[in-house]
């Protein structure tokens, strides 16, 4: 596989704790990607000074506080490669993520999303008991989720950006978009990447959260009856 064909967007807010793990799983790829576009959405941490750690390996963009789709749509419209990737500040790649779903993407020209098998891990800095408190599975799932995509840049574009109205559940409503347009799913039996489970998790936090699920679910069943 040829350097060039991949562009990585890492969205970061108050990430500093796990922004480095994670550009580093993506720089320990099997194939190099072509960037690695990391957008800080108005962070008070030290994320600033972390990223500063990778001058030339990173592009690095800082925006108002606005949001992980904000985010997320501000590194895309940076992105000049024929792929596109997406991976959270606190998740980490293996190191083959990037080689095998290429391959698979490259194994047809149908518009496809491409997805594999993530396994959770409680991060290093949780007491026992917070650990203990967690009860999550441990064995590889399916992985539909944006830190394990890989898809053409086009298919991404023709879809439209993410809903900046949702501070969370912004890909739910994406997925059913790229769905509602043709684009296919494809899961390996790969675990590409691990989720890591930490204080800060934006789905706990938020305090929208269910608000904005429920504005995501309404979209994906509008789309369904569109299709009915």
């Amino acid at each position: 596989m040829k350097r060039g064909e991949i562009s990585v967007v890492i969205p970061v807010h108050d990430g500093a704790l796990h922004l480095a793990e994670a550009i580093e799983t993506v720089l320990a790829q099997t194939i190099a990607a072509a960037a690695i576009i990391v957008v800080d959405d108005g962070s008070q941490d030290e994320t600033p000074q972390v990223a500063a750690r990778f001058t030339g390996a990173i592009r690095y963009l800082r925006q108002a506080h606005a949001g992980a789709a904000q985010a997320r749509n501000a590194g895309t419209r940076l992105v000049e490669s024929e792929y596109l990737a997406f991976l959270d500040s606190d998740d980490v790649w293996w190191p083959h993520k990037l080689e095998r779903q290429l391959a698979e993407l490259h194994s047809s020209q149908q518009p496809a999303m491409i997805f594999g098998h993530t396994v959770q891990f409680a991060s290093p800095e949780l007491a026992p008991d917070e650990v203990a408190a967690l009860n999550f599975e441990t064995k590889p799932v399916p992985g539909i989720v944006l830190s394990a995509l890989l898809m053409r840049t086009r298919d991404f574009l023709a879809v439209g950006p993410f809903d900046v109205r949702l501070r969370t559940g912004e890909f739910i409503e994406w997925y059913a978009r790229a769905q509602h347009n043709g684009i296919v799913t494809r899961v390996l039996p790969d675990v590409v990447f691990r989720r890591r489970l930490h204080r800060g998790d934006h789905g706990r936090r938020h305090p929208d959260a269910r608000t904005d699920y429920a504005r995501a679910l309404k979209t994906v069943l509008d789309l369904r009856r569109q299709c009915s």
